[in-house]
């Protein structure tokens, strides 16, 4: 790569943005086809900067929109191909419009990801690809988008480990080297996933389901938006800082992984699943994700069960469970109880008798219309129940009615009268909120 440099220094005469603007009409000529290699002119720019003859940020702004708009360029020369190929007979049997249809639903939905892998494929394949969008009719904001984040990551990631791993002298330990490929490269992997999910909140925007306007569905649950919003901006000024003051070593690295594993956890404890409830009201579904950690008769009089006695079906949350509450029938809201206290073991059936709760008594509106009840419960992290519900409010089954924030336990208590349904699950049992079904009526449906 160094004599790169000293064939630039022979050969051109050099001028502060002269490359740049070199560089970004070379990638806009790319993007007609013309032999020129995106990444020999990212290479470059990225070792004249560090020699300290052409302008960091300008020249990498350069590239950036050099490649961007290049492929671009291919996308409309796409569109263009697309009007005359499918003139001609051979290519219109060959691409019928199902099978185009059907390739655009694919980049529709993995397209993502399909851009950043093959942003880091050369001979060819990128073109292919934006040509390819352009040809199946790929709506070009789509098309920007995934474009716009694969570039970053893929312009960022080869221009600046080019940057900083290409030694000015043969002093550089080996292991220094290793240790800033690895911090590098995990910094390209936090850019990558945080890129990801933006596009994914920017794409649930805008995004029109089956040519009716449904309701979107965002990926993260409202109720931890005030954590997920903070706490990574917290984690990642941790990490920045870490990276700029301490030494760049081992130790280092292990600590950003580890302080990256919890901002993850975080993110993916608030997770918001789509899920398309079956709506069998002849069932009870799960209230919360989790393991069945108890099945047992209790003395519940306000259930109005024989002798007051009622079932109860006791599920533990680890930490990497899905939190969010769900109805299990549809119900009309008696009452709402919280209750104050301790925050002992959830998986322990005793922690419903002292720990922090919050109780839902229910009734169902389909037959048989008994009183159930939902129970909410701290555990030994969890310091935070949340619940939406209201007395008098009707619920579907399946509806989100709260959450319980790291790691609880959440029961389901209804008569007891197991000649009227059937438990069809037992301990050990994992289950899913607003999937699994826990109880089955034997009465006929309406």
């Amino acid at each position: 790569m160094g004599g790169l440099i000293l064939w630039i220094y022979q050969y051109i005469e050099f001028y502060p943005l002269a490359f740049p603007i070199a560089a970004f009409t070379g990638l806009m000529l790319a993007g007609f086809n013309f032999p020129v290699s995106e990444d020999i002119v990212v290479i470059t720019g990225a070792l004249l900067c560090k020699a300290g003859e052409s302008p960091l940020i300008v020249t990498f702004i350069a590239i950036y929109l050099g490649v961007l708009l290049s492929d671009f360029v291919s996308y409309w020369i796409g569109t263009l191909i697309r009007k005359g190929a499918l003139n001609f007979k051979f290519l219109k049997n060959l691409l019928p419009e199902k099978r185009l249809n059907k390739m655009q639903h694919y980049l529709g939905k993995y397209g993502i990801l399909t851009f950043i892998i093959c942003r880091f494929i050369p001979f060819g394949v990128r073109n292919t690809l934006f040509m390819t969008s352009g040809f199946i009719k790929l709506p070009f904001k789509r098309f920007c988008l995934y474009d716009i984040i694969a570039s970053i990551i893929n312009v960022s990631t080869l221009f600046f480990l080019v940057y900083f791993l290409s030694p000015n002298d043969t002093e550089v330990a080996v292991i220094h080297s290793k240790v800033r490929i690895g911090q590098i490269a995990l910094f390209i992997f936090v850019a990558s996933f945080i890129s990801i999910i933006i596009f994914r909140f920017i794409v649930a925007i805008y995004k029109k389901r089956n040519k009716i306007k449904e309701k979107l569905h965002f990926p993260i649950t409202k109720y931890g938006l005030p954590q997920v919003l903070v706490f990574p901006l917290l984690v990642l000024s941790v990490m920045t800082g870490l990276f700029i003051f301490l030494p760049k070593n081992l130790w280092l690295l292990s600590g950003e992984i580890f302080l990256f594993l919890i901002l993850l956890w975080v993110i993916m404890f608030f997770r918001h699943p789509q899920r398309k409830v079956p709506m069998d009201e002849n069932a009870l579904l799960s209230p919360a994700d989790g393991t069945v950690t108890d099945i047992c008769e209790i003395d519940k009089p306000e259930l109005g069960g024989k002798d007051g006695k009622a079932l109860r079906i006791g599920i533990f949350l680890s930490i990497f469970n899905v939190h969010i509450n769900r109805m299990p029938c549809s119900v009309r809201v008696e009452s709402v109880k919280y209750s104050k206290g301790k925050f002992k073991n959830a998986m322990s059936p005793e922690s419903s008798r002292v720990n922090e709760s919050n109780e839902l008594l229910l009734t169902r509106l389909a037959e048989p219309q008994v009183k159930i009840s939902v129970k909410q419960i701290s555990g030994a992290i969890a310091r935070r129940i949340v619940c939406k519900a209201q007395p008098a409010e009707e619920f579907t089954q399946g509806a989100v009615f709260g959450m319980i924030k790291f790691g609880s336990r959440t029961e389901l208590c209804l008569p007891l009268n197991m000649e009227s349904y059937d438990v069809i699950v037992k301990t050990g049992d994992k289950v899913n909120a607003g999937l699994s079904p826990l109880v089955v009526f034997k009465h006929e449906k309406n």
